[in-house]
C-alpha cells in the first residue's frame, strides 16, 4: 500500500470514528500507552475492518498458517448452517489479514496445529478436548463456547438477552403457556453434556413469572426429526386447550418439524400458537408460515475471533483472556404475531 493510501484510509477511519488520525494509528497499531476506552477501541477495529483494512505492518508474514479447528465432520458442517457461517466468517478476516488457512476436522490429528501462528476453534468442546488443544499451541481463541473460565478468549452469542425479549413479548401479547422445544447436546469425544442457556433462562424466567410447567419442556435433538415427534406425540396425549400457545424453539431446524406437527394437527400459526425460533436460518423465511427468528451474526463472531486472535499473537505476555459477547437481532415474520411497535 502507498503511504498516500495509508494516510487517506486512517484519515477516513478517523473522520468515521470522531478521533484523530493519531489515536486511530495507535489502535490499530495496539499501543499500550494508549488511554482510550474498550468502546472507542472497538469502534476503531470495527470501522476499519469494515473498510478492509489493515496496517502493512500487522498483516501476517507470508506464509503465517492458521489454523482453524471444527468440531464436526466435512460432511456435518455442510448439514450446519451455524457453523458453516462462523467458519466462513473466520476465513474471510484471515485471509484479508494474509494468513494461510489450514483446516482440521473431528478425528484429525492435531499435531500440525503446533506450527501455526494461532488456532481458532469453532464448536463445543470437552476440557478434555481443550487441555489436549491447548497443549499443541497456546495461542488460541475459541468461537461458540465460553472458555472464559480456562482461561482461555473466546467469542460467544448473548443467549439470554433474546430468550428473555421472546418471552416478554409472548407475555405482553398475553400469552401465558409459554414451552421450549430444544435438543440436548454433547462434546465432540461424548464425554460432556452441553450446557444450554437457553434452556436455563427458559425455566428461570418462567418460574420467576409463576407460569413455569415442566411438561411445556420437549427435551429433543437438534433436527426436525426430533422436533416433529416431539410435538406430534404431545398432541397425541393433549388437547389444544392444555398445549401452550407459544413455543420458543432453540433452532429453526427443529422448527421446521414443528411446524409440521402442528400444520398436520390442524393447529394454525400462529392464531393458536405462536413461534419465534433461533438462528435466522437462510430457511427460516421459505417455511409455511415464514419463521419469525433470533437472528444470530454467525460471521461476526467468526471475524471478531480472527481479531482476537490477532491481539493475542502480538500482545501474548501482556495479554489478559476476554470473552466476546456478540448480541443478536428479533426477526418477526408470519409464525408470531407482529410488534406493537417496530424497533
Amino acid at each position: 500500500m502507498k503511504g498516500g493510501d495509508y494516510m487517506a484510509n486512517l484519515s477516513q477511519i478517523a473522520k468515521k470514528a470522531g478521533c484523530s488520525i493519531s489515536t486511530v494509528s495507535r489502535v490499530l497499531n495496539y499501543d499500550p500507552t494508549l488511554s482510550v476506552t474498550d468502546k472507542t477501541k472497538q469502534k476503531i477495529f470495527r470501522i476499519a475492518d469494515d473498510m478492509n483494512y489493515s496496517l502493512p505492518k500487522n498483516r501476517a508474514k507470508s506464509g503465517q498458517n492458521l489454523a482453524i479447528v471444527q468440531w464436526y465432520t466435512e460432511e456435518q458442517e455442510l448439514k450446519d448452517e451455524y457453523y458453516l457461517s462462523i467458519r466462513i466468517g473466520v476465513e474471510e478476516a484471515a485471509k484479508k489479514y494474509g494468513y494461510t488457512i489450514e483446516r482440521y476436522f473431528k478425528n484429525d490429528l492435531l499435531d500440525p496445529i503446533k506450527d501455526a501462528v494461532g488456532v481458532i476453534a469453532i464448536g463445543r468442546y470437552s476440557q478434555g478436548e481443550i487441555n489436549d488443544i491447548i497443549q499443541k499451541n497456546s495461542s488460541i481463541v475459541f468461537v461458540g463456547q465460553d472458555t472464559l473460565s480456562n482461561n482461555l478468549t473466546c467469542v460467544v452469542t448473548d443467549m439470554i438477552t433474546p430468550v428473555e425479549r421472546v418471552l416478554n413479548f409472548f407475555l405482553d401479547n398475553g400469552l401465558e403457556r409459554i414451552g421450549i422445544v430444544t435438543g440436548n447436546g454433547r462434546t465432540n469425544d461424548n464425554h460432556e453434556k452441553i450446557y444450554d442457556e437457553r434452556l436455563k433462562t427458559f425455566r428461570d424466567f418462567m418460574r420467576s413469572k409463576k407460569l413455569y410447567t415442566p411438561k411445556n419442556v420437549f427435551l429433543g435433538n437438534i433436527s426436525p426429526q426430533s422436533g416433529y415427534q416431539l410435538i406430534s406425540e404431545a398432541l397425541e396425549n393433549r388437547s389444544l386447550e392444555d398445549f401452550p400457545n407459544a413455543l420458543f424453539v432453540s433452532s429453526d431446524t427443529m422448527a421446521v418439524g414443528v411446524l409440521r406437527a402442528l400444520s398436520e394437527n390442524h393447529v394454525k400459526v400462529p392464531e393458536d400458537v405462536n413461534i419465534i425460533s433461533f438462528n435466522d436460518s437462510a430457511n427460516a423465511k421459505f417455511t409455511l408460515p415464514a419463521l419469525s427468528s433470533i437472528r444470530v451474526h454467525t460471521k461476526q463472531m467468526g471475524a471478531r475471533g480472527v481479531l482476537a486472535l490477532r491481539e493475542l499473537i502480538e500482545n501474548k505476555v501482556e495479554y489478559a483472556p476476554e470473552k466476546v459477547v456478540i448480541g443478536t437481532r428479533l426477526i418477526f415474520r408470519e409464525s408470531s404475531f407482529s410488534p406493537k411497535e417496530k424497533d
